[in-house]
């Protein structure tokens, strides 16, 4: 199988962005809200620390794989950065072909790049596997107030 990784577009919710997503976790309204989907897409593409990566079919440009990095700026560490990994997501079929990996070591590079001296995620038990084969290690607690 052949892909490509790259950063976002807006033409990419017409190629099954939301449809991939949505293997992770429901999309919700926004797939028909084109105004929210215009600012969101801008929001995202003006701000630098902040990347989606997408993994598309090179043969139909389907979208099959996303994930998105958010670049902290930290007063500790001497000012370092810590990168941020959510919403990693492989579309349903394409599963086990190693296209979260490749965008995994994508996101890692960027946050080498651009001087992270972490990376954090938080994930579901039943996928951690995954990530440890990766590298990452199991640190702290994560805790969470629903608002």
């Amino acid at each position: 199988m052949s892909f490509i990784i790259r950063e976002i577009e807006e033409n990419d919710f017409d190629n099954g962005f939301f449809e991939t997503l949505s293997n992770l976790s429901a999309v919700g309204g926004i797939k028909t809200n084109e105004v929210l989907k215009k600012e969101i897409i801008k929001e995202i593409i003006t701000n630098k620390d902040y990347v989606i990566i997408i993994s598309e079919d090179t043969k139909s440009r389907e979208v099959i794989g996303t994930a998105t990095l958010f670049i902290e700026q930290k007063f500790i560490h001497n000012g370092g950065k810590v990168g941020h990994i959510e919403d990693v997501a492989t579309r349903k079929g394409y599963e086990g072909r190693g296209i979260g990996k490749e965008i995994m070591n994508k996101l890692i590079t960027i946050s080498r790049e651009r001087g992270c001296y972490k990376i954090i995620l938080d994930c579901d038990e039943k996928v951690s596997k995954f990530y440890e084969k990766i590298g990452f290690k199991k640190k702290a607690i994560m805790l969470r107030f629903d608002l």
